[in-house]
Formats: C-alpha cells, structure tokens, sequence
C-alpha cells in the first residue's frame, strides 16, 4: 500500500515547476504567447477608440441610404448619380456627424488643459483620451460655411470600406487584389498626408514619472486626416487581431467574429433575409441559368443573387489571367477547341458586382463551388420589372 501511495504521489518527469514556468512559456511558446499579446493589445485599442469607430459608422450608415436610393434611380429612370456627391447628401453626412460630436463633447468635454496641447506648450495634467484627441481634430468641423471636411470624412470611410471589403474576399487572387486596394490606400494616404505628423507631449503617470503619447495640434485641426490616421492604425498594428467589418444591410462598421460574417447584428441580417425573400417571390425577376463551362457567357447587367452579399448588379467580367479587354471572340472555325478554351477560361472568370454594401469581385468559386462549403450557390436573374425591383430593394 505504502509502494502505490509513493507512487501516485510521484510527478511526472515533464512536470515544470513554478519557477520555470514562464521561461519555459517564452522559450516553447514565444508564438502563442505573441498572438495573446496581440488579441489583448487589439481589444484595449478597440475598446479606448471606439468613438472614432463610431464616428465612421455615422458616415457610413447615411452613405448607404444614398447608395441604395442611387440604384432604385437607376432602375426607375436609367440614370446614374454623379460618382461625386451632392450637396444634399454633404449636407445630411454633416448633420449627422455634427450631432454626434455634440453628444461626445458633453460625456467628454473638452478642458482648458485640452486645448493648450499644441498651443501654450506640450504638457498636459494627465494622458488624453482619444474621445478627446477626436475632438481636439474636430474644433474646425462647422454646419456653417464650407462642408468640404464632411465630403473628406465619405471619401475616407468608402476607403476604409472598400479596404475591410477586399481583404475579406479569401479567395480574390493577387493581382485583383492589389488592383482593389491600391485606390483606397491612395486616398488614405493623400489624407494622412495633410497635415503634419501628431505632436508629442508629456504628462506626469501615477508614479511621478513622465509619460508621452501623441496628439493632435490643436492649431490645425483636421478631423478627416486623424480619421484617416487611425485607420492606417488599425491596418498597420491590430487588423490581424481584431476583425472589423462594414454591415451589408445598415452600413454600421462592427467587430465580427469571422471574416465572413456580413451583418452587425440579428435584427440586419433577418431584416435582409426578408426582403430576399420578398424580392425572389416576387415577378421582379427571371432566372438565368448559367452552367460552369459558360462562365465567360455572363454579361454586364445581370443581377445576382448571392446568400451572403444579397442582390446585386454585374457590372463587368474579367479573367484572372486577363484583367482587362474582352475574354474571347464568340465564335471560332475550331468548335472543340473553342468548346475547351471556353471551358478553362470559364474557371479563371471574376465579376465585378456592386451590391448595395458597396462592390465586390466574385470568382468561379464564389459562383459555381459554394457547395464545398455547403454553402447556396448565387443564381443570375434578368430584369422583368424595373419598378418592383426598385420598390424591394
């Protein structure tokens, strides 16, 4: 009895005791303990700038409005809105945004210590929040006058938008991918680019020791170049470790869990789920069909329904291995050969679609390969009535 008592007290050769524990953590496992480091550093970055992400979803959600009443126009009348936006529009994005930083400004009103960050000196009584390093970027941002910082603050949120949409297509290939991202980083750049760097101040932390952060300068303030700042931020430092997204239905910028998740919330996603559904039963429609081998069949000016993405209009087709120009002639002296070029090209295909959450680029496997995933696959329709197809958007 005494042998089995020994022995069950006996530990384990590989047992590590608490002394070596955390020296045998980062010498095992510096990987996992990187990515924990991450996930907590991303979490607390979200969590301290979450009114600049707020301010985002302002913008964004009264751009949607105006993206969803720019395609029922089209349907009803064949016209297309000016890519640039009206004053009506600026006005509205305006108000909103305004309103929102009224409500800011009274949870976190500025101080006399705020303002003289940039202007009497680099010294401030404690560290400043970003809700008011927000601010400080937005004393220039009036209803009066010149809306041109509102008209700024769109273009940098469809940039932050079409940034989260591309990199959130895992099937997209290289060169699309570069080709979705390369204008969206340009306008976020031109923006970071005007003004000068944030400066650097001090204050004293709890133990009497100076601390330093960065903050706007409250003599050129710029609200849409520290928006812009703070999505390169996120881009640069937490954007594999935290996942934000833009909602298909609402435009609310939010944290998903997957990259693939669409909506913000379940209220969204079943507000779109019934409107699919309307909209499929209704005599708005008429399926397509296309089969795989005729992938390169499909025209611009088609609708696609996708079981992600929701309705959307085809606006150009492409291949992988030739981004522009048509994909082939139409017919051929050569019919086996056509037959089988048709058939290859069909599974290199990439359609440009604009949804109403903004453009997206679908290849053959998004199309034609969504059973793998035990995913629905999209289906194609052509327009038999414009009216309801506008009136159920």
């Amino acid at each position: 009895m005494r042998e089995d008592y020994e022995e069950f007290q006996r530990l384990p050769d590989d047992v590590i005791s608490m002394d070596d524990a955390v020296p045998h953590v980062l010498e095992n496992h510096w990987d996992e303990v990187l990515e924990a480091v991450g996930e907590f550093q991303g979490k607390e970055w979200l969590a301290e700038s979450a009114t600049s992400l707020g301010l985002l979803s302002t913008v964004s959600q009264r751009d949607r409005a105006h993206i969803r009443g720019a395609m029922k126009k089209w349907l009803r009348k064949k016209l297309a809105d000016p890519e640039e936006p009206t004053e009506a529009q600026i006005f509205a994005i305006a108000s909103d945004v305004s309103a929102y930083l009224e409500q800011l400004a009274t949870e976190a009103p500025l101080s006399l210590a705020d303002y003289e960050i940039g202007l009497e000196g680099y010294a401030a009584l404690h560290k400043p929040s970003a809700t008011k390093r927000l601010l400080l970027s937005a004393r220039s941002c009036s209803l009066d006058g010149d809306l041109f910082w509102a008209e700024h603050l769109l273009r940098v949120t469809r940039a932050f938008r079409d940034v989260l949409s591309a990199v959130s297509d895992s099937d997209v290939q290289a060169p699309y991918l570069g080709w979705r991202l390369r204008e969206p980083v340009q306008v976020l750049n031109s923006f970071v680019r005007e003004t000068p760097p944030q400066l650097l101040i001090y204050w004293h932390a709890q133990d009497k020791k100076p601390a330093f952060g960065r903050s706007p300068d409250a003599k050129a303030p710029n609200l849409s170049s520290y928006i812009a700042s703070w999505v390169c931020d996120y881009l640069a430092n937490h954007y594999l470790n935290v996942g934000l997204g833009a909602c298909a239905e609402c435009g609310k910028f939010f944290v998903r869990e997957r990259r693939d998740k669409s909506f913000c919330s379940k209220t969204c996603q079943n507000r779109v789920a019934y409107k699919r559904k309307k909209l499929l039963e209704s005599d708005a429609l008429a399926r397509v069909d296309i089969s795989p081998d005729n992938a390169c069949d499909i025209d611009a000016g088609l609708w696609i329904y996708h079981p992600r993405y929701g309705i959307g209009l085809v606006e150009s087709l492409s291949s992988a291995s030739k981004p522009t120009g048509p994909l082939l002639p139409k017919s051929s002296e050569d019919a086996a050969s056509l037959v089988l070029y048709r058939s290859v090209l069909s599974r290199k295909v990439i359609l440009q679609v604009h949804f109403l959450h903004g453009v997206r680029m679908l290849g053959f496997p998004d199309l034609f390969e969504g059973q793998k995933r035990e995913e629905q696959l999209p289906t194609f329709y052509s327009v038999k009535s414009e009216e309801i197809l506008a009136e159920l958007l």
